[in-house]
């Protein structure tokens, strides 16, 4: 399934009730290097408007969700893709935009706000040495599978992924 590429802040409308903003904002963040900078730079803006912040850092995706519908936290970096397929067992390809608009939908049931996207694209690609890839005369992902079955099929005890050939 194609990676969906939108991201948004996700806030609880909780957040923009009198009594959430006399009270500190609580930001959840992921445990990879990604959230962390999204995060940091939010609760820096945040706070340059006046906001108190207290992110509460390497809190697990599933943590951070039922956190948010519980009111527990303000908001959370979300990838449409993991409220699309895991929260919302969707798995059907979108587009961004209609990925976009899918989730925003749904999760309003829950009370949650998605935010106008992030313009970044955090699609994954995969990747290896040029000089392995040129000898091999790997171009394509397809190609690269093929090589492994072919490898399989002839020499099933042969590590060529790892290169110990």
């Amino acid at each position: 399934m194609r990676l969906f590429t939108g991201l948004a802040a996700l806030c609880t409308a909780a957040l923009f009730t009198s009594q959430a903003l006399a009270a500190p904002l609580i930001l959840a963040t992921k445990s990879f290097t990604e959230q962390h900078i999204l995060s940091a730079m939010t609760v820096q803006y945040l706070q340059k408007k006046g906001f108190e912040v207290k992110p509460q850092t390497n809190i697990a995706t599933v943590i951070s969700r039922n956190a948010m519908i519980n009111k527990q936290i303000d908001m959370t970096w979300e990838y449409t893709g993991t409220s699309l397929i895991i929260f919302n067992h969707i798995n059907k390809r979108m587009s961004p935009e209609e990925s976009y608009e899918t989730v925003k939908r749904l999760d309003a049931k829950h009370g949650l706000v998605w935010l106008k996207p992030a313009d970044m694209n955090n699609t994954y690609a995969f990747a290896m040495q040029r000089k392995r890839a040129e000898a091999e005369n790997i171009n394509t992902m397809s190609e690269l599978v093929a090589k492994i079955e072919q490898v399989r099929k002839t020499d099933p005890d042969n590590n060529w992924m790892l290169g110990l050939d």
